[in-house]
């Protein structure tokens, strides 16, 4: 390797280690992005020719903004009002003092629960006043990583071909490798975006039902939260459940609790077996155990985005592999 070359990956390493320490602090951020892009983009395809490039991908980066506040806002709003609830619920009942007493019938001996949980309680607002300042850095990082996933938005609608077009001129391969492997990748983010998200909704929908006829408080909280644990294939939304029909035995409601059981393990069972057999396992032909290993990773390393980002990030190895070693004597000769 002569001086030039030497300099000039040396060149290249240091400025991709700067890069690197501007992005890193966003990253779970910019991932986002690049999946809403992906996802928003054949709207931005369809709007662009009738409304323009720029005012649609300004329109859809808006309403990506103004649906995200808007959630947040009501999230934050339920979950308050529940809370007051149920802090008000728990102070008008006589919750700790039946505690005392199933704990002196079935221990044999009195414990003062009420002193521990008026503890624990102090101890809890006495830790969230103690870490103001980090709430506060959070909620600021939090809308920087909002402002730049709006604008980054808007411009990977707007030029996310002339990116796409400038990976392909950068990617060191043969073009019809190249294209092969763009292809592939493309489908395989597709189908596990479309696969396990549509099995996701629909999988903790089918098990809210249960929940809305059977009557458990919260039901619709319940159901949005069991969307999101579906999305991991072990856990599912067997703890929701589980929950309810603990919820429905202490409250006396054996019919109740039985149905929420039958209903979990036939038509929840049935829905998530041939749906994501249906729309995972023919499109992108990866084994529940790898999907799990990515969403498991994923949220390990990147936080929540990695529930997406994991088992793609995993499927985009499993096509790179395939189609560069199905190619890999047509790069040689290259």
């Amino acid at each position: 390797m002569d001086a030039r070359t030497a300099f000039a990956w040396a060149l290249v390493a240091a400025l991709a280690a700067i890069t690197w320490l501007l992005v890193e602090p966003f990253l779970s951020w910019l991932l986002l992005t690049g999946l809403l892009a992906v996802v928003l983009h054949p709207i931005h395809r369809r709007l662009a020719p009738r409304i323009g490039a720029r005012v649609s991908a300004g329109l859809l980066a808006v309403g990506v903004a103004v649906l995200t506040v808007a959630a947040i806002a009501a999230g934050g709003t339920l979950a308050i009002q529940r809370g007051a609830e149920l802090l008000e619920g728990v102070s008008r009942s006589d919750l700790v003092a039946r505690a005392d007493r199933l704990l002196a019938q079935y221990v044999g001996a009195g414990i003062a629960v009420e002193p521990l949980a008026e503890r624990a309680a102090d101890r809890l607002t006495s830790s969230v006043g103690g870490s103001a300042t980090s709430i506060a850095s959070a909620g600021l990082h939090a809308f920087i990583g909002f402002l730049l996933l709006t604008f980054v938005l808007y411009y990977l609608l707007k030029d996310g071909r002339r990116f796409v077009a400038w990976l392909e001129r950068v990617t060191p391969l043969a073009p019809d490798v190249r294209d092969e492997l763009f292809a592939a990748a493309d489908d395989m983010t597709w189908a596990v975006l479309k696969g396990h998200v549509l099995v996701a909704a629909v999988q903790g929908a089918v098990a809210g039902v249960s929940l809305f006829v059977t009557g458990v408080p919260q039901a619709g909280v319940l159901t949005a939260a069991m969307m999101v644990l579906a999305l991991i294939p072990v856990i599912g939304v067997a703890p929701v459940l589980g929950g309810a029909v603990v919820f429905l035995f202490a409250s006396g409601r054996v019919l109740g609790a039985a149905f929420v059981i039958v209903w979990g393990f036939t038509s929840v069972a049935i829905t998530d077996d041939y749906l994501r057999a249906y729309l995972i396992d023919r499109q992108s032909d990866m084994h529940s155990a790898v999907i799990f290993v990515g969403i498991v990773g994923g949220t390990y390393l990147l936080g929540p985005i990695g529930l997406f980002v994991g088992p793609i990030l995993i499927g985009l190895f499993k096509v790179t592999v395939e189609v560069l070693g199905v190619h890999y004597g047509v790069i040689r000769r290259a």
